[in-house]
């Protein structure tokens, strides 16, 4: 068998397989093999046959599976055992071909990774078998990748050990495929990761793999660190020794240069060992200082990863937080560090700076100290988070202080563990001026000053370095560390020369020095104020003691720091404020008070003062005093010019000022700059105001007052008391908020009250008068809510939060019904508008046409003048209205959250409203307020599916309440609302709410606004599947009353509906519905069908309609685009769900549902309503025809009418429904029908209703052809007579054939058929030929002819006289178009039933006593002649060829009638200007004059003796007309001579002279026809006529009678013809010759002759040549 054989039995064998004979798992490993074959045709049709069955084959089947492993390996024979297969059955393994295309198979497969040991097999036979290649090996590591993932866990325990050492022997040995050695490194990971003993038994593999890192290259050693970074999971509960071996590995690798090495070192120490492994965290410390990014980034990242708490969330629970605060203990971490610090300090692992030796590198040092910092906190019992910035560890210091205190007491030596740790921070310090580990060193010293001062004295010059750094916050630092040591090492006397020194170097050119002296100065006038604090001994005391040096030192250094505040230097200003702060925080300022009238009389706060004086500084004060610093202070505050960063320092400082000192006099002077500063929205500029009003308020109270160091801020409150005067000045500025600013016009004060009122209520809420006017703040917070500003309202009800929380319980049930109130009406407190008041916001409403912003009260009051309309102020304001109403309920939203999650009782009895608005609030199209109610939302409710569960009924009537509001944000949010609602719920309580919600939101889905529509669009969406749903079948009694309740809604409010958008979304659901209904829908078939069919034409393209008109005058091309589109209805989603429903229509479903349909059908106008009307009929009399029956007769009526539609395709359609309802109607019913018919197609002339009742029969015939045959009487006569019209109507052919395919459906032939209904075919066209029509006569008159012609002899009276009196009748009268038929008609009646017309007159004459009209050939003759007197040329002619083909059957003369009629004809010559006188209709018209003349001419020698000489002038005139009428009157010649009476033998010798004449008659003109070249035809005749002649006189032997002249003509005429160049003429002519024989002539020898050629010859030369021819 050739190669080409194979093939193509392959190819064939794969066609079948594919012929879905068998499932697709039985054949696929068929295609597999097939796709491995070396024919590319056969490849390419298994590939694509593959490709459309895999998707169905369940790769997980055990048998595919298996049968698929036996493909692949073969027979396998184990050695050493009798093989269990016969050698016949043994099986090959497949080649390395069909290996490849088998293996992907495997890989997708997880039953494949279970199968042992066939797995085992496959992949170390493809690696390390004979039979592979390198894409098979790969697949092979692939496929163990593979069983890592899907094998069983039993079983992959017993094999890994196996495939493990097979991925290393692949790692070792195949060093020439990378990509190979890649795979495998990562199958060695995923081995280990799934069976972790295998490393935790042998470290070793770890360790490969750790070298691997530094030996392999590229892309190999990304594959090592992706296999160690796998398996470090698996490696985390190793044992001793291995977890000792495997930290010194680490410990190895985290100094290698590498940075894979490095990495993969941190990952597993983050991940193998605890966060309070010390030599693992050491290397988590060197890893966090690494060079390469990913290597610090993931060191840091696994150390404050330990411990690090849920900021999001603070409760955890327990064990968590036990197992998440495992650090390392403070003594023991540092002890190994510094060691391995003074270990690595001697190694070429050090770092150089400069002249500064480290051990780790500055990045690394930093985290390394950070992190003993926080292992420093958590040993003190901080619990709070690692920190990392200045602010968070200054909240932790005093808490640190009492641990480092302690442990400095019990031990104090050089090796201590805070020894340690302060040698280690000013060993970094030292090298790196780095800011943290500065503070560190700080802290350390302040929590213990008085231990640890005295060990900085040496170092007091270096501290001072540092003071004046480069670096703000170092010098900030240092100055501080500078001062705790001097305080605590020096003597009075040397601090006054200190102090005296920094003063003189505070007019230092450089800023740096300037910078520090300042903070120098002010840390060591507060720390001192502070330290004297304790023993009661303030600044003023030392006037009166040996100390007065050092208060004049003091004060001249206070004097110069204040009066470097009028210093450019934003670095120096904001350093006095801290100087200044410093010192009044600590104690009383060394200076003068000063101002003591002005302060008491200063207690104004109005707002709208000066501010750029502050108020009191208007009047002149002389001197450096407190009031004249605090004046200073204000002014720079107030001034708006100045960097904010410098208002916010002179802010605190003012703060400050009014805390160390117990009776700071001018602390209203303080609070009033403090007021008065808000003039433009500046939030962090507030917030610090806030803070230092908090503090001027409370005074010598505030926590601030505090050692920072010492004592933290819960400690230093719970030890002092509230006093009356601190209490007042809290009261005081808590009422100048109230009453002045918060309810100011003003925007940007109103926002600062708030923050400051917020302030206060954080800070001092436990002031008792401050308690008793709680419902005074709330009500301000409740009016802030409504602030267009969000700052404000997130403030606020932060506030309301507060005041809840402090408030009483009374205050907390009035707060809940307040808020709740707002929330519900969006109601806002009112405010008096000024000409100021700002109404919009800049920019919201556009701008004047000069650029001006139109935004405020006075301006909207000017544009409405401006245009002379006044009335659109109102309009503006309205406006405004509703902004701010939805900006109150945002503002509502934000107190009600803040106060929600602490009120649950009280809510509750307003849950039933407060849940719907909400619920609808959330979706606000305003992203804004939509989180703000969505904060709410959380904070309110625990369990959102319950909660909506609960007052799912509220929700929707809110919703349907709000989906047709006035508002469009609250239409579009109730739309999306509906969506969320319905969304996943049991809908059983509220399923009466959906045909509300339907008709709501199909309302709402023609909305003016585009994103309203949009989601309304969603709702019904949403609607729909939520619909559909719920009326599947399987819901029982629910699914029943949800469809009756949503359907007809959808039927009226959607598919009815004159929006496309509507009718889309609800005719999808209705489909749907039908879809999943079933027999729940039989109710409402009726209202469905009919809405479904209606929707038909009401959703089809308006285009369709369009082009419909366009071609309405093109009859074919309209009933093409009708069909298209009757084709495109039925297949539309609306005829699917009738189809669906017409499996439920029974007997009690179609008494409603026939007068619906029929009401269609009637008064429908569109095409495809009419259509599937239709068309459903026809459905039903499949599904219920003896249900049907009963209302058969309104449907065939319906249809009936549909029948004269003015579309084809309608028509057509209704005829083929009207032939499948016949059957369940009855007989009288069908036989009206056709009555009907057979009635419109007499009385109307429409052809389409013609071809409309040719439909209709036709469908009765094809589909009830039994009840067909029943009415065959009825329906033939018809379909007969129809036939006949193609004469009339060409046009209509297809009709024409329609009836014609009718005709011989219902016959055995047309024969047989005439025979059979001829006395019905008669009555029918005898009825035809009655008609008015003409066009019916005409086929009357046809149909007559059939009958005739199919019948002929066989048609027998009295059939035969009914048909001629029918034809007779009809030729009476004028001429019509068609009547002609009738002449043709009778023409073929009387030449087909000649014997049965004289046997019928023969009887007639013999039977006197007849009652009926006998027709007999003499009236027939003398109609036809009546005939021939008419002017229609084309009538005449068919009368004149229908009178001389019965004459000529008949043998009548009647030649005298007709040569009166004809012969005008004759002698009648064309005329352009005869406009009824058409040249061919004339020509064709004396043609058959002729003729009929010619078979006319009569055999009585009288009546040839009165024409003969007239007849044959006019034969001889026809001579020289057309060929056509050449070659009839030589016919009619013919005839003539043969019946010529003269010319009989008995009648020659006596009329020899007259015969002579009438035969030079014609020869003469003849002469002409007998040579003419161009028509044979004529040439034929002409010699045909000659031979009649001679032979006439040849029969008697007469050839010398024949005149000398006649006898001459004769002969020269057969001897033109005897040269003609058609043989048979020829020989014709030469035979004609020799019997006219010779004759002697008396001729004139010289007269000269010219021929046909031209030459001129003479009559005796022309006898010789003749003479010679003839011989």
């Amino acid at each position: 068998m050739t190669p080409e054989k194979i093939e193509q039995y392959k190819k064939g064998t794969l066609t079948f397989l594919s012929k879905d004979m068998f499932p697709a798992e039985k054949v696929a490993l068929h295609f597999i093999i097939a796709v491995s074959d070396t024919r590319y045709s056969v490849t390419s049709a298994a590939d694509m046959e593959l490709k459309r069955i895999t998707g169905g084959v369940d790769w997980n089947d055990s048998k595919i599976i298996s049968t698929l492993y036996n493909i692949f390996q073969g027979t396998i024979v184990v050695k050493g055992q009798k093989p269990v297969v016969k050698p016949d059955h043994k099986r090959s393994p497949a080649n390395t071909r069909m290996r490849m295309k088998l293996f992907p198979y495997l890989l997708r497969s997880r039953e494949a990774t279970n199968q042992f040991p066939l797995c085992l097999q496959v992949t170390f036979g493809c690696l390390f078998g004979a039979s592979t290649n390198a894409k098979l090996k790969n697949m092979a590591v692939q496929f163990v990748h593979h069983i890592c993932f899907n094998c069983e866990e039993k079983k992959f325990n017993t094999i890994a050990s196996v495939f493990m050492s097979g991925m290393m022997k692949v790692v070792t040995e195949m060093k020439e495929d990378p990509k190979l050695r890649n795979l495998a490194y990562v199958a060695v990971g995923k081995i280990a990761k799934r069976v972790p003993n295998i490393v935790q038994q042998d470290i070793s593999l770890v360790e490969k793999l750790f070298n691997a890192v530094s030996k392999e290259e590229g892309e190999t050693r990304m594959a090592v660190q992706e296999s160690l970074s796998i398996m470090a999971s698996a490696v985390k509960d190793i044992q001793q020794p291995n977890r000792t071996y495997l930290q010194g590995l680490l410990m190895q690798n985290i100094e290698k240069i590498e940075p894979q090495s490095r990495l993969l070192a941190v990952q597993y120490a983050g991940v193998v060992y605890p966060a309070d492994h010390i030599p693992t965290q050491y290397v988590l410390l060197l890893g966090a200082g690494d060079s390469n990014d990913n290597v610090s980034t993931e060191a840091i990242k696994s150390l404050r990863r330990k411990g690090q708490l849920n900021s999001e969330s603070m409760i955890i629970r327990d064990a968590d937080k036990r197992d998440e605060q495992k650090w390392p203990p403070f003594d023991d971490i540092i002890r190994y560090i510094f060691e391995k610090a003074s270990q690595r300090i001697k190694t070429q692992n050090k770092f150089v700076i400069g002249n500064h030796v480290l051990p780790f590198n500055p990045a690394c040092f930093s985290e390394i100290l950070l992190y003993l910092r926080t292992c420093l906190a958590k040993s003190a019992g901080v619990d709070s988070p690692p920190k990392s910035s200045l602010a968070d560890l200054k909240s932790q210091t005093p808490h640190i202080g009492t641990f480092v205190c302690f442990a400095l007491l019990q031990n104090s030596t050089d090796t201590s563990p805070i020894a340690l740790y302060i040698k280690l921070l000013r060993q970094f310090v030292t090298a790196v001026t780095d800011n943290l580990a500065l503070y560190c060193l700080l802290e350390i010293i302040a929590v213990a000053s008085d231990i640890l001062a005295s060990q900085f004295v040496d170092s007091l010059q270096w501290i001072k370095s540092l003071m004046f750094s480069s670096r703000d916050e170092v010098r900030l630092s240092a100055s501080e560390m500078f001062a705790l040591v001097v305080l605590k090492t020096k003597t009075d006397v040397q601090l006054t020369d200190i102090i005296n020194d920094l003063t003189k170097q505070l007019s230092d050119k450089s800023p740096e020095r300037q910078h520090g002296c300042i903070l120098a100065l002010g840390y060591l006038i507060g720390r001192w104020s502070l330290n004297k604090k304790s023993h009661d001994l303030v600044v003023e005391d030392m006037e009166v003691n040996s100390e007065s040096k050092l208060h004049e030192a003091f004060t001249t250094a206070t004097k110069n720091i204040a009066n470097c505040l009028e210093s450019k230097q934003v670095m120096l200003e904001m350093a006095v404020c801290t100087a200044l702060g410093e010192i009044g925080r600590c104690g009383t300022v060394p200076l003068e008070t000063g101002g003591e009238e002005l302060s008491n009389e200063s207690s104004s706060s109005d707002p709208n003062q000066d501010t750029d004086t502050g108020g009191a500084t208007k009047m002149e004060v002389d001197g450096d005093t407190k009031y004249t610093l605090v004046t200073k202070l204000v002014k720079k505050l107030q001034a708006t010019k100045e960097n904010n960063k410098v208002r916010e320092g002179v802010a605190l400082c003012l703060g400050h000022l009014c805390v160390g000192e117990r009776d700071f006099l001018h602390q209203k002077l303080v609070i009033n700059g403090l007021l008065n500063c808000a003039q433009a929205q500046q939030f962090e500029l507030h917030c610090t105001v806030g803070e230092a009003l908090v503090m001027a308020s409370e005074g010598h109270m505030s926590s601030e007052a505090r050692d920072i160091w010492q004592s933290s801020k819960q400690e230093y409150l719970g030890k002092v008391s509230k006093t009356k005067e601190g209490s007042s000045l809290v009261t005081w500025s808590l009422d100048q908020l109230l009453e002045q600013r918060v309810g100011h016009v003003n925007p940007h004060i109103r926002q600062a009250a708030c923050i400051w009122l917020l302030s206060l209520i954080k800070d001092s809420s436990q002031n008792l008068e401050l308690q008793a006017k709680m419902e005074v703040i709330q009500e301000a917070f409740i009016g802030l809510l409504s602030e267009n500003d969000e700052l404000t309202q997130d403030i606020a009800s932060k506030g309301l939060g507060l005041v809840y929380e402090k408030c009483s319980q009374e205050q907390k049930d009035g707060l809940v019904s307040i808020l709740v109130n707002s929330l519900m009406t969006g109601k806002r407190s009112t405010r008096k508008l000024t000409e100021s008041s700002k109404v919009f916001e800049e920019g919201s409403i556009g701008s004047t046409p000069e650029g001006k912003t139109m935004s405020t009260y006075k301006e909207l009051c000017s544009i409405a003048t401006d245009l002379s309309q006044p009335d659109l102020i109102y309009k503006f304001m309205n406006l405004a209205n509703h902004n701010s109403m939805w900006n109150s309920k945002k503002g509502m939203a934000f107190g009600f959250s803040s106060i929600a999650a602490q009120a649950g009782q009280q809510l509750a009895p307003y849950l039933p409203k407060i849940v719907p608005r909400l619920y609808r609030y959330q979706f606000d199209p305003n992203p804004k307020i939509q989180s703000a109610m969505n904060s709410i939302w959380t904070t309110l409710v625990q369990d959102n599916k319950s909660m909506v569960d609960t007052y799912l009924k509220e929700i929707i009537e809110d919703l349907l309440k709000n989906l047709t509001g006035n508002q469009w944000r609250v239409r579009e949010s109730s739309c999306l609302a509906v969506s969320d609602v319905l969304r996943g719920r049991q809908l059983d309580s509220v399923i009466t709410f959906l045909p509300s919600l339907w008709e709501t939101c199909l309302r709402v889905l023609d909305d003016i606004k585009e994103t309203v529509r949009k989601a309304a669009d969603s709702a019904c969406k949403t609607l729909s599947k939520v619909s559909i749903k719920l009326c599947d079948v399987n819901n029982g009694k629910i699914g029943e009353a949800a469809i009756e309740m949503m359907l007809p809604c959808l039927l009226k409010s959607g598919i009815q509906s004159s929006v496309s958008e509507v009718r889309s979304i609800a005719l999808h659901t209705v489909v749907e519905i039908s879809h999943h209904a079933g027999s729940l829908l039989k109710p409402h078939i009726p209202i469905l069908v009919t809405a479904l069919l209606e929707s038909v034409s009401e959703l089809e393209p308006q285009t369709l309609n369009y082009l419909s008109v366009r071609v309405s005058n093109h009859a074919d091309d309209a009933e093409k685009l009708d069909a298209a589109r009757i084709s495109a209805s039925r297949s539309t989603p609306m005829m699917e769900t009738v189809n669906k429903c017409v499996q439920y229509v029974d007997g009690t479903v179609l008494p409603e549902l026939i007068p619906r349909v029929t009401d269609l059908i009637r008064n429908s106008v569109g095409l495809g309503t009419k259509a599937c009307g239709a068309m459903f009929i026809m459905s039903l009399t499949s599904q219920c025809p003896q249900d049907l029956g009963p209302f058969a007769g309104k449907l065939l009526s319906a249809l009936l009418t549909g029948l004269s539609d003015k579309s084809a395709a309608v028509r057509k359609i209704y005829g083929t429904t009207i032939g499948h309802i016949v059957k369940v109607a009855k007989d009288s019913s069908v036989e009206k029908v056709i009555k009907r018919l057979h009635s419109w197609y007499f009385e109307k002339e429409d052809a389409n209703v013609r071809k409309s009742c040719a439909v209709t029969l036709h469908a009765i015939g094809q589909y009830n052809p039994d009840i067909m045959k029943r009415h065959l009487s009825l329906a033939m006569p018809l379909a007969f007579i129809a036939m006949h019209e193609k004469e009339e109507a060409n046009q209509l052919d297809d009709k024409l054939s329609l009836w014609e395919e009718i005709w011989l459906d219902a016959t055995p032939g047309t024969e047989a058929g005439i025979k059979l209904y001829l006395p019905e075919l008669i009555t029918i066209s005898r009825l035809a030929l009655t008609s008015q029509s003409w066009s019916m006569k005409a086929q009357g008159a046809q149909s007559m002819k059939a009958i005739a012609d199919k019948l002929g002899s066989k048609l027998k009276p009295p059939h035969l006289n009914e048909v001629l009196v029918s034809l007779v009748d009809g030729l009476s009268g004028r001429t019509w178009n068609g009547k002609d038929s009738l002449l043709r008609a009778l023409s073929s009646v009387c030449t087909a039933s000649k014997s049965s017309l004289e046997e019928q007159e023969s009887k007639s004459e013999s039977d006197n006593n007849r009652s009926n009209r006998i027709i007999s050939i003499d009236e027939i003759k003398q109609a036809v002649l009546k005939e021939c007197q008419k002017e229609k040329l084309t009538y005449k002619l068919e009368a004149v060829t229908c009178l001389s083909k019965i004459c000529e059957v008949y043998h009548l003369n009647c030649f005298d009638e007709l040569s009166d009629a004809v012969y005008p004809v004759l002698e009648k010559k064309p005329s352009l200007s005869d406009e009824d006188l058409n040249r061919e209709t004339l020509y064709a018209l004396q043609e058959s004059s002729i003729k009929a003349l010619g078979k006319a001419w009569p055999m009585d020698e009288n009546a040839q003796d009165k024409h003969c000489d007239k007849y044959s002038t006019v034969l001889a005139r026809t001579m020289k007309s057309t060929w056509k009428i050449q070659v009839a009157g030589l016919v009619a010649a013919q005839n003539f001579v043969k019946r010529l009476s003269i010319l009989q033998p008995e009648h020659v010798p006596y009329n020899q002279d007259k015969a002579n004449t009438v035969i030079q008659t014609l020869l003469k003109s003849m002469k002409d026809c007998i040579s003419n070249s161009k028509y044979l035809s004529i040439r034929k005749e002409a010699l045909t006529l000659i031979d009649i002649i001679v032979s006439k006189f040849s029969a008697i032997g007469a050839i010398d009678l024949i005149e000398d002249v006649t006898f001459e003509d004769l002969r020269t005429m057969l001897d033109g013809a005897a040269r003609d160049t058609n043989p048979e003429l020829q020989d014709k002519a030469v035979m004609l010759r020799k019997v006219l024989g010779d004759r002697q002539i008396a001729i004139d020898e010289d007269e000269v002759i010219t021929d046909e050629d031209g030459n001129e010859n003479t009559q005796m030369e022309i006898v010789k040549e003749d003479i010679q021819d003839i011989q």
